[in-house]
């Protein structure tokens, strides 16, 4: 039998994804933030959207229902270490320890041994039953582009005036010593770029060669001078999010359901009421969500979630 949720999720904040750069090291111009092809325009081109990834609501979920397992055995018989990769992270071969110090070959002979692992599957061992579907918006949304800054000491004169003499004089130095670098470091930058002109051109690169070699020099000089502080400066924060009230639909898919799934996808969803918080930089305003959940079965509508406001989630029975 098969169970289909449709779920609803709202951006009660603005939503930021942080997706991993590529093995190239490309960007897709939104910091990475996930977008993807929805259609093509009257000219050919193509129609993007920014989207919430099925691997964010399918990870939290996992973790969630993983994490209160392993809170309940942790005093009698806390999990070793081949279980919790297997469970939490699906991977069953990624600790260097022996299969044999945990009964992982009776977990992948039985799909009974491990709710877990039977609903979400191990790696090439237990094919997953749960699918699920990235969230979009009915209409396409690109991210916005959200900028901030982290303020340097001096810009808190009342805790810059509490340093001693010899403090707020390192300070300055510092200070001085990070201007000087970042425009030796441009300098450099700027040589590096005249050097792959000429060098596409065979010609001779000899006197770039020594300019570069003594700006190199000078960005070390002066990140030695900057000492233990050389990460205390004024700082450009940029980060990409889907705008504040923003539905998003998508839908899970439960193969060969049995009762025990349903428990379990409850239990992720609770957990996400509790703690409605999803994506990257929720320390600066981003990530909360709230949304709803329809269970059908054989097309009939048998059960209803509600999740956020950091509580309870609501659960109505058909």
């Amino acid at each position: 039998m098969i169970i289909v949720i449709n779920g609803t999720i709202k951006t009660e904040m603005p939503l930021s994804i942080s997706m991993p750069v590529s093995s190239a090291g490309r960007n897709n111009g939104f910091n990475n933030f996930p977008v993807l092809t929805r259609g093509i325009d009257n000219d050919g081109n193509k129609l993007r959207t920014g989207y919430l990834p099925a691997t964010t609501l399918r990870g939290f979920l996992r973790r969630s229902i993983v994490l209160k397992d392993m809170q309940a055995a942790a005093e009698q018989q806390p999990y070793k270490l081949p279980r919790v990769y297997a469970e939490l992270i699906g991977q069953d071969n990624a600790s260097e320890q022996k299969v044999d110090e945990i009964d992982l070959l009776k977990l992948k002979e039985t799909r009974e041994s491990s709710p877990v692992l039977d609903l979400f599957g191990c790696g090439l061992g237990i094919k997953s039953r749960l699918r699920v579907g990235h969230f979009m918006p009915a209409q396409n949304v690109l991210p916005d582009n959200i900028i901030g800054v982290r303020k340097d000491l001096d810009d808190n004169h009342a805790a810059f005036n509490l340093l001693g003499e010899d403090e707020r004089e390192n300070f300055y130095r510092r200070s001085k010593a990070n201007t000087q670098r970042s425009r030796t470091k441009q300098l450099l930058n700027e040589l590096k770029r005249k050097r792959r002109a000429l060098e596409k051109k065979n010609e001779c690169t000899a006197e770039l060669d020594a300019a570069i070699k003594e700006s190199e020099k000078l960005c070390e000089k002066h990140r030695v001078e900057m000492g233990d502080m050389a990460n205390s400066s004024r700082t450009i924060l940029e980060h990409y999010a889907l705008p504040a009230g923003l539905e998003l639909s998508g839908k899970l898919i439960i193969e060969n359901s049995k009762e025990r799934d349903i428990d379990l996808i409850i239990q992720g969803l609770d957990s996400l009421s509790r703690f409605p918080i999803l994506g990257a930089h929720s320390a600066r305003g981003c990530g909360e969500i709230s949304g709803e959940f329809n269970f059908q079965k054989n097309g009939d509508l048998f059960k209803k979630i509600s999740i956020g406001g950091f509580k309870e989630a609501g659960i109505t029975n058909l």
